[in-house]
C-alpha cells in the first residue's frame, strides 16, 4: 500500500498563492483533482514530484521527501501538461534515453515500448523524430515514456488531452491497471473526463482544496437547478413538443433543444416528453457545463 500525504502546503510564486495550505491524504487506487485553469493543478503535481519545493508545509511520499530522496523515483512517474520529449530525437531514441535513465536495459525497453505503442496505435512512429509528429501523437509517446518503468506511483496532466477516442480509451485501461497495485493522481478540468472513473474526486480552487467527495457525487452538484442539451437526429416540428421545461430552441425545425431541470433525477422525464412527442434523441449533454456549481 503506497502513500502520499500533504501536510499544510503552500507553494507561491512572488504574489501569487499556487497551492494553499492543502492538506489530504492518498491511498492506493484513482484520484482525481478537478478544477479550472489557474486553480494550481499543475503546481500541486510538481510539488508532490519534488520538482517544486515548497514554501512550507510537508509532502511525503510513503514517508519520504520527494524533492530530496531520490529513490522514490525509482516508483513513480511524472507526466506534465506539456509532453517533455526531446523533439530531434527519434521517438525510440527518446524512449531509451528515458528508460536507461531507471536503469533499464536497452532489450527491455524495446520489450516494453513495442507493446504500449502498438496499443496506442503509436508503434508506427518509432523511428520518426518527434518533432515531426501530431500533437496527439506525441502525447502518446510521453505517456509511453511515463509509464516505461512501470511505475506504482504515477502522476499525470491532463493525459488524454489531443488524443483520438480510441488511444484515451486505452490510457484509461492502463491506467486502471496501475490503481490496481499503485496510486494514480491525474488532474483535469474536464467533468467528461471525471465521469468515466468510479473514483475519488478531489475539486481545488485558487490552490486550496475545497470539496473531497467522490465522482459520481459531482452529478448532484451540476445538475441543481440547471439546464441540459438535447440533440435530436432528426428536426422536428416544434408545435408538437409537449415539455414546459424549453428555455432554448429553434422554433422552424429543432433539433437542438435547451431544458431547465432541479436536479438529474428530472433528466429521464423530461427526455421521455421530448420522446412521447414523437422527438429521437441522439444524444444528452450539458447546455452549460455549471463547472461553477462545484467551485461554491
Amino acid at each position: 500500500m503506497h502513500k502520499i500525504e500533504l501536510t499544510n502546503a503552500v507553494k507561491r510564486f512572488k504574489k501569487v498563492v499556487a497551492v494553499n495550505n492543502v492538506n489530504i491524504s492518498i491511498k492506493n487506487g484513482i484520484n482525481i483533482i478537478l478544477g479550472p485553469n489557474g486553480a494550481g493543478k499543475s503546481t500541486l503535481l510538481k510539488c508532490i514530484d519534488g520538482l517544486y519545493k515548497l514554501d512550507s508545509g510537508f509532502v511525503k511520499i510513503n514517508g519520504s521527501d520527494p524533492y530530496t530522496n531520490f529513490d522514490i523515483h525509482k516508483y513513480t512517474s511524472l507526466l506534465t501538461d506539456n509532453y517533455s520529449l526531446y523533439d530531434y530525437l527519434t521517438v525510440k531514441d527518446n524512449i531509451r534515453f528515458f528508460g536507461r535513465l531507471y536503469r533499464l536495459k536497452d532489450s527491455e525497453i524495446e520489450q516494453k515500448s513495442r507493446k504500449i505503442l502498438k496499443e496506442l496505435d503509436a508503434y508506427k512512429y518509432v523511428n520518426n523524430r518527434v518533432y515531426s509528429l501530431s500533437r496527439g501523437t506525441k502525447q502518446k509517446i510521453a505517456f509511453c515514456r511515463a509509464i516505461i518503468n512501470d511505475p506504482e506511483i504515477v502522476l499525470l496532466d491532463e493525459p488524454t488531452a489531443f488524443l483520438d477516442a480510441g488511444a484515451a480509451e486505452q490510457i484509461r485501461k492502463s491506467l486502471d491497471e496501475i490503481a490496481r497495485k499503485g496510486i494514480v493522481l491525474f488532474v483535469t478540468q474536464r467533468i467528461d473526463e471525471v465521469t468515466r472513473f468510479n473514483s475519488r474526486l478531489l475539486v481545488i480552487k485558487n490552490g486550496a482544496i475545497i470539496k473531497d467527495a467522490n465522482t459520481d457525487s459531482i452529478y448532484t452538484d451540476i445538475f441543481k437547478n440547471s439546464e441540459i442539451g438535447v440533440r435530436l437526429a432528426r428536426p422536428i416540428d416544434a408545435k408538437k413538443i409537449l415539455n414546459r421545461n424549453i428555455v432554448y430552441m429553434n422554433s422552424k425545425t429543432p433539433t437542438y433543444i435547451k431544458l431547465k431541470i432541479r436536479s438529474f433525477k428530472d433528466i429521464n422525464s423530461n427526455v421521455k416528453t421530448l420522446m412521447d412527442s414523437g422527438a429521437y434523441i441522439a444524444s444528452v449533454d450539458y447546455a452549460e457545463p455549471a463547472l461553477e456549481e462545484l467551485y461554491k
